[in-house]
């Protein structure tokens, strides 16, 4: 039987104690990430940075410590009745970023957030889930609306002038048959469709801006970066990338 034989990496005392902490730090990300609490995975990851530094750590051993967090975040996500085809999409997505762009001791942690940022990110598609099924018509026809008009979307007022429904009981009953506030789902659809837009590298960010009828350009990137965890730019820099390594 033939067996596969490689050649170990030399690993000095420090890279083997950073790779077992690092080990740590992973299992704790795979924690918080079951469980949706992204502050404390970033506040984690913060507190490791203080106490471990990677200077001396050999750029392929950071490399092979990122495609590990990538895997796991990935098994944790398909665990537990997710969308496991864009969890995959992801993984090769930053499976080809790394390989095309591979980490170095500067780069290794904001790559570290960004992957961490953008998986957590993934979760947030689920949060606003809409099965039509067991609705009521004043709820399914305000749901149905917000999803089929993206760039006409201002408030919760005004989608329900449009529709001629009783604003206070259709407020009440949308938040109570679906758990989230109308207003709440007006934004999920708003930054779905800026995501999009994003991926058009013609439109500008404040042109975006305009067509999802955000007050200013400032407005749109802060409320885009507070709910995706990435600046417009960063988040189209990133899925440009994604796409171009999926077309190869």
């Amino acid at each position: 039987m033939n067996i596969a034989r490689f050649t170990p990496l030399r690993i000095s005392s420090s890279e083997q104690e950073f790779i077992l902490n690092f080990s740590l730090l992973e299992h704790d990300l795979i924690h918080f990430f079951k469980i949706r609490d992204f502050d404390h995975a970033i506040s984690r990851i913060n507190k490791f940075k203080e106490v471990h530094p990677i200077n001396c750590i050999d750029a392929e051993i950071l490399n092979q410590l990122l495609l590990g967090l990538i895997g796991s975040l990935t098994a944790a996500s398909y665990t537990h009745n997710l969308n496991l085809n864009d969890f995959l999409k992801l993984r090769l997505y930053f499976f080809n970023f790394i390989k095309k762009s591979p980490c170095t001791s500067s780069t290794f942690w904001p790559l570290s957030n960004d992957i961490i940022t953008t998986y957590f990110n993934l979760l947030d598609n689920f949060d606003f889930h809409v099965s039509y099924q067991n609705l009521s018509k004043q709820v399914a026809l305000t749901a149905y609306y917000i999803s089929a008009h993206p760039q006409e979307l201002t408030n919760s007022h005004g989608v329900l002038h449009t529709l001629n429904l009783n604003n206070d009981y259709t407020q009440k009953l949308f938040k109570k048959e679906l758990g989230f506030s109308i207003n709440a789902y007006i934004q999920h659809i708003k930054l779905s469709e800026a995501k999009r837009l994003l991926l058009q590298r013609q439109l500008s960010v404040g042109k975006i801006a305009s067509l999802l009828h955000f007050y200013d350009t400032p407005t749109f990137s802060k409320t885009f970066k507070k709910a995706v965890g990435l600046s417009p730019l960063k988040y189209r820099e990133l899925n440009y990338l994604s796409l171009t390594s999926q077309s190869y």
